[in-house]
């Protein structure tokens, strides 16, 4: 069934609608990147109003019925033909600009403001076709390459800056759309997820965090690694294998069926048997794909039930304030009997 389709059979009645404006759940119900439009969803009608250009080019989405635009009359016309007295929206991604314009004109119906459809969009985006998965697989593939070609050319004395600057052109060479910024960060910086990369040059004896997102045909994939500049402590060495395993444990046990918090406690478990969990702030996972962060959520105030098809941004971190941190990340999928990992890098500590 299409996402359409799905929101059509969410809506209580006959005389309720579904008004879609975000660019990213119009790409999500209509698999195509269009920025200007809307997608009117009742029970009888799903229609995606875009420009006059995309309109002739477009043919057909998704199950969805393309025409022009025409403005707010074309809207209105819609509510009359179909006896539509009640419109759900987007509130959260909705302008306050846009709201005002639509309910001065559609008068005719009552606009909805609560999350409602944000929360059932939410939910549809939180499971993953195989369609999207394969996009996700090829964008951690562009990771993949991009992350050993980096460390074929990282080493001592470059700044964090180059080294970011390096890794985006990479995940560019490699074949992936526009995304963030890499984060790159050394030394103590690692202490602090929050900073961005600066001028601090890489020096023996450092950790540094590579941070980095490909996206392939707009869906994102994400990991993480530390590696250490040269020889480090025993210390640095005990927290990175402490994250090492954690991670590791955590993954076996993410599944279909199990609760939010789970993975999240096991991962932490592990931590503290290395005593580094008190350390550890930070949640196990979070869903990934047309944006890079999604439900579901894992981590101790979750309250998700996680089902198969989710695709997860999988974490582990510790920070040592003022002198080191220490992060890895993965990309997986649920299956009813366990998880993929997606991730080929290897979680061994790596030496530049």
């Amino acid at each position: 069934m299409s996402g359409a389709a799905a929101l059509a059979e969410w809506l209580p009645d006959e005389k309720s609608a579904a008004l879609v404006t975000s660019p990213v759940s119009i790409r999500y119900l209509c698999g195509l990147p269009i920025d200007e439009g809307l997608i009117f969803i009742s029970r009888e009608e799903r229609l995606l109003l875009t420009s006059d250009n995309l309109a002739g080019e477009l043919g057909g989405a998704r199950g969805l019925t393309v025409k022009a635009a025409g403005g707010g009359n074309r809207l209105l016309d819609l509510l009359i033909k179909y006896g539509i007295k009640r419109i759900f929206i987007e509130p959260d991604k909705m302008t306050v600009s846009e709201y005002l314009l639509f309910k001065d004109k559609l008068h005719y119906a009552e606009i909805d403001t609560s999350d409602a459809l944000s929360r059932q969009i939410m939910k549809m985006r939180s499971v993953k076709s195989a369609e999207e998965t394969a996009a996700q697989k090829n964008a951690q593939i562009i990771c993949d390459k991009a992350y050993e070609r980096l460390l074929g050319t990282a080493r001592k004395g470059m700044t964090e800056r180059q080294i970011a600057s390096l890794m985006d052109f990479y995940l560019a060479d490699f074949g992936s759309e526009p995304t963030i910024g890499t984060r790159v960060l050394s030394g103590e910086n690692t202490a602090r997820l929050d900073r961005m990369p600066g001028d601090r040059q890489i020096s023996e004896g450092d950790f540094v965090i590579m941070e980095f997102a490909a996206r392939y045909d707009g869906y994102y994939a994400e990991m993480c690694r530390t590696v250490a500049a040269g020889e480090i402590t025993p210390r640095m060495e005990n927290a990175y294998n402490a994250v090492s395993c954690a991670i590791a444990d955590g993954l076996r046990t993410l599944r279909a069926g199990i609760g939010g918090k789970v993975a999240d406690s096991v991962c932490k478990s592990t931590l503290n048997a290395w005593g580094m969990d008190a350390y550890c702030a930070a949640d196990f996972a979070h869903g990934i794909g047309l944006e890079l962060s999604e439900p579901p959520e894992l981590g101790q105030n979750s309250g998700a039930q996680l089902k198969a098809g989710a695709t997860l941004s999988v974490n582990c971190a510790v920070s040592v304030a003022g002198a080191f941190g220490v992060k890895i990340g993965d990309m997986a999928t649920l299956t009813e009997e366990g998880c993929v990992d997606f991730t080929r890098a290897t979680r061994n500590l790596v030496h530049i």
